[in-house]
């Protein structure tokens, strides 16, 4: 089985167990995570666009304070958004 395959596959799953809510949550977070780990390798080019990601999400979950939450975080690890 290729990645696109194990990609289909363990999307049937997550789409089975998940609302869409939390997927763009949990998508929302770990964007978040790498944006600041980019940061702390002085990779400022994909930082940002990471936190872009990271913003996208968090406002399609539709989280107020989610997207407080991470634009906080961004901030104290120093990335722009």
């Amino acid at each position: 089985m290729n990645n696109l395959e194990r990609s289909f596959a363990a999307g049937v799953v997550e789409l089975r167990e998940k609302t869409l809510k939390q997927i763009q949550i949990e998508t929302a977070i770990k964007w978040a995570g790498r944006a600041a780990a980019a940061a702390s390798m002085n990779l400022h080019h994909d930082a940002i666009e990471y936190a872009h990601e990271a913003v996208e999400h968090a406002a399609l979950a539709g989280d107020e304070s989610l997207l407080r939450e991470i634009r906080l975080f961004l901030q104290r690890h120093r990335v722009s958004v």
